[in-house]
Formats: structure tokens, sequence, C-alpha cells
């Protein structure tokens, strides 16, 4: 049976493939250039490879956004099977210009097919739980104005942090400068990252050691508790099992009254940036998370 609308996103969202097929989400690939090679992500390269030429690669390999083919590729896909509304959720527009993709075909290809396009101003698994949510609203039989309104009310409320193991990755890609890099290191200060409400990713606390950062993003879940009832969050890592064991612990003790919905792998656009022994964590209200969601099963993991 044909839903009343179709979810399309980039695969900067982290959802697990297999998620994304049940819920007929249909996933554009980002690119990565590697050494002058064009890699589809997710495709041609899968995150466990991508984290093991971070930890090798002198160059900073480089995301960009998917190929307009790829998107027309995808809605023509759709049309055919007689999709006549299409949401679109992409990737912080301060991070990248893929947005304007479907902005521009919308307007211009696709004349007999409603496409809404929504900038996440977030990514990774924050931008894959709008989609995910978005998704849920299209399998329950809901409107594409529904699953928009949930969407926009969800962008204002949802939280991602991450703190990268160095600043090294930062500094490569041209948001931290080497002597801050250097100062980091030797005070062992540990930048907890996130977004604010333009989608840009910025410094929101320089916490002394990896313990105080995982307590500085707890204290923030228990803050946004506060203010918006019971979560259900998400601890995001890039192989630093053991720090992310102590954020999840410290979560545990300052916000008994919410959920943990698993543990993710942050995906290549964002582990770019923060790089290997990253961890972080995502959360939002429970009252806005859908129970058909298996929250375990929602994102990538190693």
């Amino acid at each position: 049976m044909l839903r009343k609308f179709a979810v399309v996103t980039d695969s900067a969202s982290d959802i697990l493939p297999a998620t994304a097929r049940e819920l007929g989400v249909s996933v554009v690939p980002m690119r990565i250039n590697m050494g002058g090679e064009d890699l589809r992500d997710g495709i041609d390269v899968q995150t466990g490879q991508y984290l093991d030429l971070l930890r090798t690669s002198e160059d900073l390999p480089r995301t960009s956004m998917p190929s307009p083919s790829d998107f027309i590729e995808v809605y023509r896909s759709l049309a055919i099977r007689g999709y006549t509304d299409i949401l679109s959720i992409h990737l912080s527009r301060a991070l990248s210009s893929t947005v304007e993709i479907p902005r521009f075909l919308s307007g211009s290809m696709f004349n007999d097919v409603n496409i809404e396009v929504i900038d996440s101003r977030t990514a990774s698994v924050a931008e894959g739980a709008l989609v995910l949510e978005a998704a849920a609203v299209a399998e329950a039989g809901g409107t594409i104005d529904e699953a928009v309104a949930k969407v926009l009310t969800l962008r204002d409320l949802i939280k991602i942090q991450f703190v990268p193991r160095s600043l090294t990755n930062l500094v490569k890609g041209g948001r931290a400068t080497a002597l801050q890099a250097v100062a980091a290191s030797a005070l062992r200060i540990r930048p907890v990252v996130g977004f604010n409400g333009k989608g840009e990713m910025h410094v929101v606390q320089k916490a002394h050691g990896t313990r105080r950062a995982a307590g500085f993003m707890a204290n923030t879940l228990s803050d946004q508790e506060r203010e918006q009832g019971a979560l259900i969050y998400f601890t995001l890592h890039t192989r630093a099992e053991k720090n992310v064991e102590r954020l999840e612990a410290a979560v545990r003790e300052r916000v008994p009254g919410s959920a943990c919905g698993g543990r993710a792998t942050i995906g290549p656009c964002i582990a770019t940036h923060v790089g290997e022994g990253a961890i972080g964590v995502m959360s939002y209200p429970a009252s806005l998370h859908s129970t058909m969601l298996r929250s375990e099963e929602m994102f990538l993991s190693l």
C-alpha cells in the first residue's frame, strides 16, 4: 500500500540501512574524496573503513554533497511509483550545500510532485532522528503536513553534542587553529562541540579532561529533562568504548527519568571533524518518539 508521502534524506543522517529500507526512507549518499578518489558514503566506503583512513591519512578526507543526478534518480523513482508528496530532510546548511539541491529541483524539474524540503540544522543521528520520526508518521498513515509540523517542533528541541579526542581534525578542517590545538592538548582541554540555532557547529564548553566533558554533557541532559520532561537519548562515539561507557554512567546518574535508546557510531560526515576517539550524546523529548521505532535499531553501529 502506497503511503501518503515519501521521505528522503542524505547519508549524513547516520541511519542504519536496514531501518531505512524497512521504513521506506530513501538515502542519498554524501561524497567523500580520499586521495583524489570520489567515493559514495555507505556504498563505496563504510564507516569502519572510513575511521581507519582517518587514523592513517595525513590529508583530511573531504566530504561533499551528493550529485544532483543522485537526487534526480531518487525523486524520479518515487514519482514513478506514484508519490505526489515527498519530504526531503537534510544536513545543516551551515555544514553543507546539500539541502540546496532538492530546493532547486523542487522548483524546476518536478513540478508535478510536491517536494517539501527541510534544513535539519543539525547532523548525524540528530538529523537521523528527524528523518525517522517523519517516516514513522508516514508509516502510521499520516500526512506530509503532519510530518512537517512534527519535524519542525522536534528540530527546535533536539540536542546533540560531541567531544573530540583532540582538535587535530578540526584544525585540518579549518574549524580550529593549530595554536588552539596545542593549548588544548597541553591543558588537557576537551572542547564540547554542539549546534546553535542556525545549525552551525561551535564550542559550547571547554572542559579539563574527558571525564569533566562527559559530566558537562550529562548536566546538559539534566537541564533539558527539567525543561522538556522525560527524554530518549543516544550515546555516540568513534571507537571510544571506554569513554562512552563513562558518559553513559554519568547520564544514567543525572537523568534517571529518561531512557537510553542505544549506542550509535558517528558516521563519516561528522567523524571527519571530530576524528577517532570522540564521544557524544543526542537527546529529545520521549513524548515525540514514535513507539513504532525500535530505538536500538535506528542508527549506525560498528
